[in-house]
């Protein structure tokens, strides 16, 4: 896994729109008759400009847990802080004599169906720039899996048509926590094997690394290979170092292992057929060589250069 940092610029630019698209079908736009809706500071803003309107079938209850302050807050707040505003909002909705399953009902609706499925992935009628998954992309700037770093994710746009963007995945997964939908350091871009590997995976913040708070991620792991059979390498995880139990679990949580052992079955097996004929090459010298110490260090320098 990789550390992707705050990542500010992105969450400034995406920040601002998701934040007015969200609370706009929550709470509504402001008007004299609607002094509880929103309005941003920007008089050219597409949304808040708009004829766009709360998003119907949503129960009035759970519209009413939210102010316009909380509804930022899912978008640019932290994972920790995250958690507390889902488990606070749940509990406010169940002492009104609804379930938990309720909440994520109606949570899925809005932050689901019409947040990310419908505003995030494919636009709304008013959008008419690019979709929001190839923006943040491209804001993100980054060009290999954030959990495998083996994959390409490349962004890539036809000036019609489709293109090759890089999945987003919830690191609280979508299904249990739908609240977190549009959240920014809950879109993870990933590829589409560690996406769908990982799928409905319950990670948490005390026994699992997060790729927007853990900076020393690469530290967390040490690879190498072994010969599982002649001619046969394997990548695996060094048991000999030291690594941290959020490492450990994050790496089998990813199922990492099932990955990268796809990665030994072909890359590492070409890789080795490649460097075996050299390290063959390399015996018989040492061996013709023998014990001559200075013919060694001419022939080793001679390797390097």
């Amino acid at each position: 896994m990789m550390y992707l940092g705050e990542q500010r610029e992105a969450l400034k630019v995406y920040g601002k729109e998701a934040i007015c698209w969200l609370s706009i079908k929550i709470k509504g736009r402001w008007s004299n008759k609607n002094i509880s809706g929103h309005k941003c500071a920007d008089d050219f803003c597409k949304y808040c400009n708009s004829k766009m309107g709360k998003r119907k079938s949503i129960n009035h209850d759970f519209r009413d847990l939210f102010s316009l302050s909380i509804i930022e807050e899912l978008i640019v707040a932290k994972p920790k802080r995250l958690i507390e505003i889902t488990s606070q909002l749940e509990v406010l909705y169940i002492l009104l004599g609804y379930s938990g399953e309720d909440f994520n009902f109606e949570a899925k609706k809005i932050f689901i169906l019409s947040g990310y499925k419908g505003w995030f992935l494919n636009k709304d009628k008013y959008d008419f720039e690019e979709k929001w998954n190839y923006k943040l992309a491209k804001l993100l700037g980054k060009h290999t899996c954030t959990y495998c770093n083996r994959e390409y994710i490349f962004v890539y746009k036809k000036e019609e048509g489709r293109g090759m963007v890089p999945q987003m995945d919830h690191w609280f997964a979508k299904t249990d926590n739908p609240l977190l939908g549009l959240s920014f350091y809950n879109l993870v871009p990933s590829c589409g094997t560690c996406n769908s590997i990982k799928s409905d995976e319950k990670l948490n913040l005390d026994e699992h690394l997060h790729p927007y708070l853990d900076e020393k991620i690469s530290d967390t792991y040490k690879f190498n290979y072994w010969f599982k059979e002649t001619h046969s390498p394997e990548i695996i995880l060094e048991e000999n170092t030291v690594i941290s139990s959020k490492g450990k679990k994050t790496f089998d949580a990813l199922n990492l292992p099932l990955i990268y052992k796809g990665h030994s079955d072909k890359e590492l097996k070409d890789w080795w057929k490649e460097i075996l004929p050299i390290l063959e090459h390399n015996q018989k010298v040492f061996l013709k060589i023998g014990k001559n110490k200075s013919k060694r260090i001419k022939y080793m320098e001679k390797l390097n250069d």
